[in-house]
């Protein structure tokens, strides 16, 4: 899965028109396959330049022709300008804006949410076409919404574990699967978010990034993991993105049993792990977890 986003980039990067330098490179080269493309790209980069790429803003690399990348764009009911990598013009003004998910989740039909995705990343794939968006979308979000203050709870589906595992599926399907149904390739590479136990910004003195979700194990794997399960092993997500918050004491960012134990060990990931914005900067500003931003950044991988 993770080759298969690095081939959408290759896609991105492979404009013969504009850098007519680039026919010549295997990474542009559509006869190859996936796992030729990426070693040619891959072993085309500098070790700064894969640092470079590591981040949401990517810079480019103009030796190879290859132009900045944004990876942050969001879609939870609609392509949204929200993100940096997407924006509306003249050509495009806007987008379908389908109801909040927690409306939408309400209906209790499961093939609703597959096709609201496939709409979404139709209209995705349009306006990457003419220059407005890319290819990765931040969405859904798949929180369980247990405290109804919790002001981002109409972007998720609700409360219950089950029905969010549908959506959770449902929805990255219809963002990710071409109309052919070719299971080679993406239309769209979806993130299921925030893994886990996250749905508290700010309540009480205690603000998103110093939240720490005690929970027993019961109620983890009971409430808050099935949702993340099921867009892993049922929707086959291209990436899950970690959340802020602590479970137990320890930052999500920063928790192999949780990332590289479950999500990659058991539930097996076929893909990339994205991490809620200046989660390894929040790490050493705001929980103090390491002493050090390099430390920070060495107990993320």
């Amino acid at each position: 899965m993770a080759n298969k986003v690095l081939v959408l980039l290759c896609t991105f990067a492979c404009d013969v028109g504009k850098s007519p330098a680039v026919a010549g490179y295997g990474f542009c080269d559509k006869s190859l396959g996936v796992e030729a493309r990426v070693k040619d790209l891959v072993g085309r980069l500098t070790l700064q330049e894969k640092i470079g790429n590591l981040v949401n803003s990517a810079g480019d690399v103009s030796r190879l022709g290859i132009p900045r990348y944004e990876w942050w764009s969001e879609a939870l009911h609609g392509v949204s300008n929200v993100g940096l990598g997407t924006r509306f013009s003249n050509v495009v003004p806007g987008a379908t804006s389908f109801p909040m998910p927690i409306l939408t989740a309400a209906s209790f039909n499961t093939s609703l949410f597959e096709v609201i995705g496939r709409v979404v990343s139709t209209e995705a794939g349009a306006m990457y076409n003419v220059g407005l968006a890319g290819f990765t979308y931040w969405s859904p979000n798949i929180n369980i919404f247990r405290d109804p203050r919790w002001g981002r709870g109409l972007e998720t589906p609700g409360e219950d574990p089950v029905l969010t595992s549908k959506y959770a599926a449902g929805y990255v399907k219809g963002l990710q699967q071409t109309d052919g149904g070719d299971p080679s390739k993406l239309k769209v590479a979806a993130c299921c978010k925030h893994y886990t136990a996250y749905d508290v910004d700010k309540w009480k003195g205690i603000q998103r990034y110093t939240f720490n979700a005690v929970l027993t194990k019961q109620d983890l794997e009971d409430t808050f993991q099935p949702p993340f399960k099921s867009c892993v092993i049922d929707g086959n997500v291209a990436s899950v993105m970690c959340s802020y918050n602590k479970v137990n004491g320890k930052p999500t960012c920063a928790d192999p049993d949780l990332l590289k134990g479950v999500v990659r060990g058991e539930w097996k990931l076929n893909g990339y792990m994205v991490f809620h914005c200046d989660s390894v900067e929040v790490l050493y500003k705001y929980q103090h977890y390491t002493k050090t931003p390099e430390e920070a950044a060495a107990v993320t991988f």
